[in-house]
């Protein structure tokens, strides 16, 4: 399952990788400026960069549906207060427990790891499903997430052994003299590919789960289709329905006499 996620979340990445890394770029020198402008008061750099984020990983679902990528949907958390305090609300929320799941001595980095992707699908519930309490998006994501843990931690630990494996036979055969520093000179241009579209995939990736985990029903859907919706509903409510037919009398069976 995991490789058919790669192969699918891969497949968009090669569609449209500038403008994902680009808008991927933005996200960072925004969040840097943001750091930088409100450095005195690091709530608000904080906020700024809960908010982006939030806004990219939405960004990354986009792309893996196939839709269109903008370079305004970074600031769809933005669009209003209502949105902004809701997603400032559930993801500071969220933070505030895997922070205190982790103060437990010993076995609270560990918790805290589980913890993580528990509530993975917290950005996601909080854009997507209106309907659900902001306070309550952590448990219905600890729900959705149940089984599918181990599956998440798999397919982020996967890409670093990857490109450990790769890097070490790589590292060998650079020791090879005269053609070694061709296997050199891949493995530095690995080493920049990896890093410059790794937080891109993963993204794809956490996006492919999401859609695996929950489908599309909780997407909401446009006006036109719920328009469609409506008036097929009317149509089936207004069509009469059909006479039942009467029975035939059934004759009465010969008895013998």
């Amino acid at each position: 399952m995991i490789l058919e996620i790669y192969k699918k979340a891969l497949s968009v990445l090669m569609k449209k990788p500038l403008k994902l890394w680009g808008i991927s770029l933005l996200c960072i020198l925004l969040t840097g400026i943001g750091s930088a402008l409100f450095g005195i008061i690091p709530g608000v750099a904080l906020c700024i960069s809960i908010l982006l984020e939030t806004s990219m990983t939405l960004i990354y679902l986009h792309g893996y549906r196939g839709e269109e990528v903008e370079t305004l949907r970074l600031f769809d958390c933005f669009r209003d207060w209502k949105t902004i305090k809701r997603v400032l609300c559930g993801m500071g929320w969220m933070m505030l427990w895997i922070f205190i799941w982790g103060l437990i001595p010993v076995v609270g980095w560990i918790i805290a790891i589980v913890r993580t992707y528990e509530y993975r699908l917290t950005p996601y519930i909080l854009m997507m499903e209106p309907d659900v309490k902001p306070t309550e998006a952590i448990k219905l994501s600890s729900a959705r997430t149940e089984g599918w843990k181990g599956k998440m931690f798999g397919a982020d630990i996967l890409i670093y052994v990857l490109f450990a494996a790769a890097a070490l036979i790589l590292s060998l055969f650079a020791r090879i003299r005269f053609i070694g520093v061709l296997f050199a000179l891949v493995l530095f241009v690995l080493t920049i590919c990896f890093f410059v579209l790794v937080p891109l995939f993963r993204g794809l990736v956490q996006s492919a789960f999401y859609e695996e985990i929950c489908g599309n029903a909780a997407a909401p859907i446009s006006e036109e289709e719920y328009a469609d919706l409506v008036g097929k509903f009317q149509l089936d409510a207004e069509e009469p329905a059909a006479p039942e037919e009467p029975e035939t009398p059934k004759e009465p069976e010969n008895k013998d006499e």
